[in-house]
């Protein structure tokens, strides 16, 4: 009897634990998009003021207004004529001496993760460098060389050896991969892999729970 009884509180453990296990992420998800909704709804408030009475009605209403002006300014964006006016914003905003170097970084760090040409990801080396501390490795991208920029300004008596080279490193954080640490680093201690960049991106954001493929395949 007491054997039936243990039988069946087990059976009646998993089921819930495979219940609570398929309810937790489906949960996240939703508290993350409620989340994001708040957020943005907040910061799209003044858009209610100027919106005509008739969508003022349609609760969301401002999202597909943001919608459309993303839209719309993604297809002006594509002529000639908008791509000299985004030129000529950006040179004025490089004058302003604080803003510029907002924008700029913001906009550097955009382009870096927007992946639309396959061979430039391709460029993008993923690769392992010791952090937080030796014998710990941590996903990082390999920018270029610091040979004629920052290692100049490195002390010899900082370098295992004169001759010893360094490397600019990015290590992103996980699970933002859109901030992170800047490193120059000695190029002895960067391990090259063939990770792609948008395997290591999923595998960041994820923080860890997405292994990449190319390491799941078979040699």
């Amino acid at each position: 009897m007491f054997e039936r009884l243990r039988a069946g509180l087990a059976a009646l453990r998993s089921v819930f634990l495979s219940g609570l296990f398929t309810i937790i992420p489906i949960a996240a998800t939703i508290f993350f998009i409620n989340f994001l909704y708040n957020m943005v709804s907040r910061m799209l408030i003044p858009l209610e003021r100027i919106e005509p009475n008739w969508l003022y009605e349609i609760p969301g209403s401002e999202f597909v207004i943001v919608m459309l002006v993303i839209l719309i300014t993604g297809i002006i964006l594509k002529t000639f004529l908008m791509s000299k006016i985004v030129h000529y914003f950006e040179g004025l905003v490089n004058r302003i001496p604080l803003v510029r170097i907002v924008y700029s970084a913001a906009k550097i760090l955009v382009d870096f993760f927007k992946v639309s040409d396959v061979t430039i990801a391709m460029q993008r080396r993923v690769v392992l460098i010791p952090y937080p501390k030796k014998g710990q490795y941590h996903l990082a991208f390999l920018l270029e060389s610091a040979e004629d920029n920052y290692q100049p300004i490195i002390p010899d008596s900082f370098k295992h050896y004169p001759e010893e080279r360094y490397v600019k490193v990015f290590m992103p954080n996980s699970p933002n991969p859109t901030s992170g640490y800047f490193f120059i680093m000695p190029e002895d201690e960067v391990i090259l892999t063939n990770i792609s960049f948008e395997e290591a991106v999923k595998s960041l954001v994820s923080c860890g729970l997405i292994t990449p493929e190319s390491l799941l395949k078979k040699p």
